[in-house]
């Protein structure tokens, strides 16, 4: 298990309906992400798998990372 498991789609997803900034995990308490990775959602590391998929996906989801290490994991912009 690891950050390559989660699926880009729902991530997507998520990240369209979520506000212009956001946390990672306002991102990984979603339901959809929960409901599309069962196998993840009780990993002890499972935020910090959606946090480093947030990072590896930036490009794609047109995001930036803000402040890091915030007890909601790290924040995050929408770019345009």
């Amino acid at each position: 298990m690891s950050r390559k498991s989660i699926r880009v789609s729902v991530l997507k997803q998520v990240v369209a309906s979520a506000g212009q900034q956001f946390s990672t995990k306002d991102i990984s308490e979603d339901e959809r992400m929960l409901a599309a990775h069962p196998e993840l959602a009780s990993h002890s590391h499972y935020h910090a798998f959606v946090g480093g998929a947030l990072s590896d996906h930036h490009v794609e989801l047109n995001i930036v990372e803000g402040q890091e290490g915030t007890s909601r994991g790290s924040r995050w912009q929408k770019q345009g």
